[in-house]
């Protein structure tokens, strides 16, 4: 071989080494872990923590309702100051009605409604909610119009859901839901549960068809199921999907103490259930639903 086809080799060789570190590269950035990227955060983010714990897993973060309602609403637990919202998302909202394995769904969404969505979060109201609830921007602080903005602005979906009931019926429906919306995302999905909506968190983490397609619970001001540890449906799925709480400190509905507790349960299991915990001090029932940092949680959730 002659000095002129030698190198020329060799230069073919130099090429497909670049052209596989440039695929390397691409390949290993596009799996990296999905983050919603910022949105009011200086506005929503928790202040310095007034106690952090299990190596920041458990933090209790300051609430005052004379600063974090008063002050930051135009009228009082009504309507938010205009600069807390964006209205951005809200010409692409849909009050959608689909039939579902025989169920009538109706559901207000936004988002990537076409397909591959990086992430979605699927709300469910307590007693005497409806979807709409989840869907006001104004009430609870504009934290409602912060999720739809955060997965609109990040080609995600989020959905606030009507269901049956709090019992078999209600997990029925959302189960239909997240089939749906699972083929609809790429990413992970996400179950967030406000007060009573636990009950059909729980239901759908102990259900054997519906827990594997949920990657991830959020449970604010709600409270634990002994059965989804006893049910024996856990060790069944090794990822173990992620849970964080977040509670109000004087809760006079649901004792922040029990999910406390239940967080540590979910800990201590071998392997151990992924879990966080936001206590807001002095903060009532309604307090998560208002001050829960979206972006914090499920940038959380996502890591894993």
């Amino acid at each position: 071989m002659t000095r002129v086809n030698i190198a020329y080799s060799k230069f073919k060789d130099s090429l497909r080494l670049l052209s596989a570190a440039i695929l390397f590269s691409g390949f290993a950035e596009a799996t990296q872990a999905f983050e919603l990227q910022p949105f009011k955060d200086k506005l929503f983010g928790y202040r310095k923590s007034l106690e952090i714990l299990d190596g920041g897993d458990f933090r209790r973060v300051p609430y005052n309702a004379l600063r974090d309602i008063n002050k930051r609403d135009k009228i009082p637990v009504r309507k938010v100051k205009g600069y807390y919202t964006s209205s951005k998302p809200k010409r692409f909202e849909q009050d959608l009605v689909i039939n579902l394995e025989g169920n009538r769904l109706t559901h207000f969404a936004v988002g990537a409604l076409s397909g591959n969505s990086n992430m979605t979060v699927i709300f469910l109201h307590g007693r005497d909610g409806s979807r709409h609830l989840g869907f006001d921007d104004e009430r609870f602080g504009g934290n409602f119009n912060r999720i739809k903005n955060l997965m609109f602005r990040n080609s995600g979906i989020y959905i606030s859901t009507d269901f049956s009931d709090f019992e078999e019926a209600g997990k029925r429906d959302v189960a239909a839901l997240v089939k749906h919306y699972r083929n609809l995302t790429i990413g992970k999905l996400v179950i967030a549960c406000g007060s009573m909506g636990t009950f059909v968190c729980w239901q759908l983490a102990k259900d054997q068809k519906a827990a594997p397609m949920i990657d991830g619970y959020i449970i604010m001001g709600g409270f634990p199921d002994p059965k989804y540890l006893e049910s024996g449906n856990v060790p069944k799925y090794p990822e173990r999907s992620p849970i964080y709480f977040a509670h109000g400190s004087i809760d006079s509905a649901y004792p922040w103490k029990d999910t406390y507790q239940y967080y540590q349960k979910l800990r201590s299991v071998e392997p151990a259930i992924p879990t966080r915990y936001v206590l807001f001090d002095s903060g009532k029932h309604g307090t998560p639903v208002r001050m829960i940092d979206w972006r914090d949680a499920l940038n959380w959730i996502a890591s894993f």
